[in-house]
């Protein structure tokens, strides 16, 4: 795959690396099984996927900022993580293994997962988990 088009470049050696997260992209961190669920429901809506199986997370990556205004409050095990934090990204073609690879692989013409589609799809998976759940509204 070809990964030239993309604004940042995964590691193109054989590890994973620790990347900047805020800058090109947040990464929103998501608890194996909550995850699984979300990834049902955003079918095609979903960009590429880091599966960290050893930390049991899936972590989608979102457009710099576009989380900041979400209160998790009601969901503490989901993590958003923005500038000052450091996800570890594999190489590009790395999609399988015991240790962190690219549960969907990354595309230049999509790794980005739509903010709001996923959120959503993390309070219906949630919900369906958990049950209702009070989010606060923010203004």
């Amino acid at each position: 795959m070809s990964t030239e088009a993309l604004p940042w470049t995964p590691p193109n050696e054989h590890v994973v690396q620790l990347l900047p997260a805020g800058k090109w992209w947040d990464a929103v961190r998501v608890p194996q099984a909550l995850g699984e669920h979300a990834l049902r429901l955003l079918g095609d809506a979903t960009g590429a996927v880091i599966d960290d199986p050893l930390d049991r997370r899936l972590n989608w990556l979102i457009e710099p900022g576009a989380a900041r205004q979400w209160d998790m409050s009601w969901l503490p095990t989901v993590d958003v993580r923005g500038e000052t934090a450091y996800i570890d990204v594999p190489p590009a073609d790395r999609t399988e293994g015991i240790g962190v690879h690219w549960r969907l692989p990354l595309r230049y013409d999509r790794y980005l997962t739509d903010p709001i589609v996923l959120h959503t799809a993390l309070r219906i998976a949630a919900q369906a988990a958990l049950g209702p759940r009070e989010e606060r509204r923010t203004r």
